[in-house]
């Protein structure tokens, strides 16, 4: 099936492309569906508008999986530098593209039935290969701030996927206190206000946060502030969580960004630093708190689209840190380290 063997391609951009295709031959079977650009023939139709007005928002009514959480998944590679299909020459994995390519021809002997059973096939596929959307986490005992800081310190100190996991758990932080808290997929392309989250009130955007995972200086900082007051986003957060990153003068940063751009700042030096301020800012007790960032942080891990690895990993540490929690109410190893 193709929709199986699109999971495994080199670019997530394959998933959404034969969903739109089927989409587009089930609507007009005068369609051509290895169509990229309108303007190709008087047969071809826009692959990026169809999948960003009509795939994109269904996915997310109805819990599909299309491989990508970006708005315009159209507008990443192999696709958005060709007006058709057929003209794409150079990819990885060519194998996989001519796949593609093969069954939307075949498709193109379809008429509106048959194309609509086929994109039913698809979204029930889809349907099967999402992951749950009840990414929670429960616990036997209670989680202990001590022993989550552990376990964030050990799933940062794993260079693997240092920006997913960077953007991923400040998001889950600021979801602690926030109810429409916003993360978007690194480098998208459809980036439109400052930031990689954003929480927004009545469609508003009131805090923009900049996650890095490498060492952020006084520019990157002040560049950000500007960004954000020329958007209207009086907060502004910047989160970095980098071993080679060398401590900011946080008062002065704040006081400029306050005095010369009306932009209220803060800056965290570490995912452990966000977070215990995250928890000092709600009023729920502290456990209960914890166990909510770590089933945050899993949606989030998801959300940005982390590996099933990196997923893992971090089931693994928050598991991990209940049970410390649990069995050793004394200090635990290493703690005079600090984590912060």
């Amino acid at each position: 099936m193709l929709a199986a063997k699109m999971e495994s391609a080199p670019y997530k951009t394959y998933t959404p492309a034969l969903g739109t295709a089927l989409l587009a031959r089930a609507t007009d079977r005068r369609v051509d569906p290895l169509s990229i650009k309108e303007a190709y023939s008087e047969r071809a139709y826009s692959l990026r508008t169809l999948c960003h007005n009509v795939l994109v928002p269904a996915a997310r009514e109805y819990g599909f999986s299309i491989r990508n959480t970006g708005r315009e998944p159209m507008n990443n590679q192999p696709f958005f530098r060709y007006d058709h299909m057929s003209t794409i020459d150079r990819v990885r994995n060519p194998a996989t593209l001519d796949a593609l390519k093969g069954s939307l021809v075949l498709l193109e002997t379809f008429g509106e039935n048959q194309a609509l059973k086929a994109l039913a096939s698809f979204i029930r596929f889809r349907l099967s290969a999402t992951p749950s959307a009840n990414l929670t986490m429960s616990f036997s005992g209670q989680l202990e701030l001590r022993a989550m800081l552990h376990a964030v310190a050990g799933f940062m100190a794993d260079k693997t996927e240092r920006p997913w996991k960077t953007q991923a758990l400040a998001a889950a932080c600021i979801d602690l206190v926030h109810d429409d808290v916003r993360s978007r997929r690194l480098n998208d392309p459809s980036r439109d206000v400052p930031g990689d989250v954003e929480v927004y009130l009545d469609e508003k955007v009131v805090l923009a946060v900049e996650a890095r995972a490498k060492a952020v200086t006084e520019s990157d900082v002040k560049t950000f502030v500007q960004a954000c007051a020329t958007s209207g986003i009086e907060r502004a957060f910047v989160v970095v969580d980098a071993p080679q990153h060398s401590m900011l003068d946080m008062a002065a940063l704040r006081n400029w960004a306050a005095l010369s751009h009306s932009v209220s700042l803060n800056i965290f030096e570490s995912i452990s630093d966000l977070l215990v301020d995250a928890l000092a800012w709600g009023a729920q007790p502290i456990h209960q708190a914890l166990t909510e960032f770590a089933s945050a942080g899993l949606q989030r891990l998801v959300e940005v689209e982390s590996s099933d690895k990196t997923v893992a990993s971090w089931q693994e540490a928050a598991e991990a840190a209940a049970e410390a929690g649990t069995n050793s109410p004394g200090p635990l190893e290493n703690e005079q380290q600090g984590l912060f």
